[in-house]
């Protein structure tokens, strides 16, 4: 199977559903400026993998800070 050009991205549902919350949460991040990067396509939200990964990491990092 050839890869397809969204093969690095993943939906907003599907960042919903991977992190347990809705998308009504993602957008409200998303307006904070508090979650994770998103990108456009049309009326289309895609997240790249390798930045929802780097926003996990920064958000256990912060947690430790806080400790």
């Amino acid at each position: 199977m050839t890869p397809t050009i969204l093969a690095d991205y993943i939906t907003r549902e599907q960042l919903a559903e991977e992190l347990k919350v809705t998308t009504r949460t993602l957008d409200k991040w998303a307006w904070l400026r508090s979650g994770p990067k998103k990108i456009k396509i049309g009326a289309r939200c895609y997240y790249k993998r390798q930045d929802v990964l780097a926003w996990l990491d920064a958000q256990g990092d912060a947690q430790k800070e806080a400790a």
